[in-house]
């Protein structure tokens, strides 16, 4: 299948992308209902990729139905942020060269540590149709809260 040519981000927002950013990546289930959830990435200056392992839901969802969406805000203002509509293409990792290249972005780790023995990665790269970086309320005085520790 041809890919939609990816719509270029704009350059007033690619900061959010080079800033070890949590974006939000929504799939379609097969019960068509949507699911999200939060996911590290990496743009190239042109696709943002993810990495998943092939038993997750959101890379059987793409196998089946590869509309994707993502919202990708900054991390320390959520009212700035990008998000992109496409079509997602699945590739294997199996040399796990790009979740390597996570680890070394977000964890400061050379090899990601917390696979599974007998895990196979897989990279979801989003084909954008649409980007969208509104302009949003608050953008230059971001409502604040004191950070909380995290309790399990």
């Amino acid at each position: 299948m041809p890919f939609p040519k990816t719509r270029p981000i704009p350059q007033s927002h690619q900061f959010i992308l080079t800033d070890r950013p949590v974006g939000h990546i929504a799939t379609v289930r097969a019960d068509g209902r949507l699911s999200v959830n939060p996911v590290s990435l990496i743009w190239d200056g042109e696709h943002v990729r993810v990495s998943t392992v092939k038993t997750r839901m959101k890379y059987k969802n793409l196998a089946r139905d590869p509309r994707v969406a993502i919202s990708i805000p900054h991390r320390n203002n959520p009212n700035v942020y990008i998000e992109l509509r496409g079509i997602a293409e699945l590739s294997d990792d199996p040399d796990r060269a790009f979740i390597n290249t996570i680890a070394r972005t977000y964890l400061d780790l050379d090899e990601y540590p917390f696979d599974n023995p007998g895990d196979e990665r897989a990279i979801i790269t989003i084909h954008a149709e649409q980007v969208s970086t509104p302009q949003m309320p608050l953008v230059d005085d971001a409502p604040s809260a004191p950070d909380a520790a995290y309790q399990t």
